[in-house]
């Protein structure tokens, strides 16, 4: 049994080489490397050529034209040949134990997903700490090499949708015929949703995952301009394929994402952008059908802290109605806005 990890890589001959000796330095050396060179002008196809030269019994190294993330995991899936698949980020890095414990457990049981623990490590600083949904996964998965059927734990849906932490049978890949849409942002959001619904066996291990590294301007998640709109392309997606499943568990949890990624992004927006990204999010929320506000309603009673519900409610009154979608133009009118309506809200829970 062995693994491949994928590297997708794009200008990154800063960080490229740190990922890729946490493979080949890892305890267990049943792995495959496929590195894509996604039409880097840097200094990258030097690095990574040069890496592919001292190790061709590990590593493929091949150059593309610029196909975006989805595009470059996608041409590694293409490649692989062993049982396992994984995608790795090339500013990102493997816990060394990573390949001796994900395979340890993947020959006692088989699953056709593995999802992992990572740690988040702010460059900055130099401090690790715990991943966003730690708490919530170890619930899940109370102990590695747990295999569960998300269709019976919804709350799966729930965790953090980093498609680096999710490995994946090749044989799985092939029987939902999965991809990746290409020359877009965001597009591990889609592919957390369409994956777990389709998957039988789904395993949890808490013991190893890799580094996840924060505060880094290059980074997709710190852009602030025009790819900030390639939300609403990812958001139809979901929308497209949790209205043809019609599983309230699964309308829930898109509503709960996307209603959360799009706070995130008209708060992580230039002012500019900004504005287009509110009226684009005005008419596509003024589009979803009324069941998929109702299971957001009702999930948020089922065990919700008060302020999260408060939350949803607060920004899907608001997005949906034009003369209030306005607050969210800058961050003054926002956090003015916000006060009243929920002030609002209060007012009218009193009155019930």
């Amino acid at each position: 049994m062995e693994i491949t990890f994928i590297i997708p890589a794009y200008q990154a001959e800063r960080t490229v080489a740190r990922t890729i000796e946490s493979i080949l330095n890892q305890t267990d050396q049943r792995y495959r490397i496929i590195i894509v060179n996604d039409g880097s002008s840097d200094g990258t196809e030097r690095i990574c050529k040069d890496y592919a030269a001292q190790h061709p019994e590990k590593i493929t190294y091949i150059y593309q034209d610029n196909r975006g993330l989805g595009g470059a995991r996608n041409r590694g899936m293409e490649l692989a040949a062993t049982e396992y698949v994984s995608f790795l980020d090339s500013d990102d890095w493997l816990m060394p134990e990573y390949v001796e414990c994900l395979l340890g457990y993947a020959e006692k049981n088989r699953a056709e997903m593995i999802m992992i623990l990572p740690v988040i490590y702010h460059e900055g600083s130099r401090i690790t700490r715990d991943w966003y949904d730690r708490e919530l996964f170890e619930q899940i998965f109370d102990y590695s090499g747990k295999i569960i059927n998300p269709e019976l734990y919804p709350k799966v849906y729930q965790l953090e949708v980093n498609q680096c932490r999710k490995i994946l049978h090749r044989d799985f890949i092939r029987r939902v015929n999965f991809s990746f849409r290409e020359q877009i942002k965001w597009e591990d959001v889609f592919p957390h949703f369409y994956l777990l619904s389709q998957c039988k066996a789904c395993m949890g291990i808490k013991e190893v995952g890799f580094y996840y590294r924060i505060g880094s301007t290059g980074q997709i998640t710190s852009q602030r301009g025009r790819e900030r709109l390639d939300i609403l392309t990812v958001f139809t997606d979901l929308l497209d394929y949790v209205s043809e499943e019609r599983r309230s568990d699964l309308e829930f949890a898109s509503m709960r994402v996307i209603v959360r990624f799009s706070i995130w992004c008209i708060r992580m927006s230039e002012k500019g952008i900004r504005q287009e990204l509110v009226r684009e999010l005005n008419a596509f929320f003024r589009k979803i059908p009324k069941r998929f506000y109702q299971a957001l309603k009702q999930g948020t009673r089922a065990g919700y802290s008060k302020a999260d519900a408060r939350q949803y409610q607060l920004f899907v009154t608001a997005i949906r109605i034009r003369p209030l979608s306005w607050i969210f133009y800058d961050y003054f009118y926002q956090d003015v806005g916000e006060k009243m309506i929920k002030g609002l809200l209060k007012a009218k829970e009193r009155v019930a």
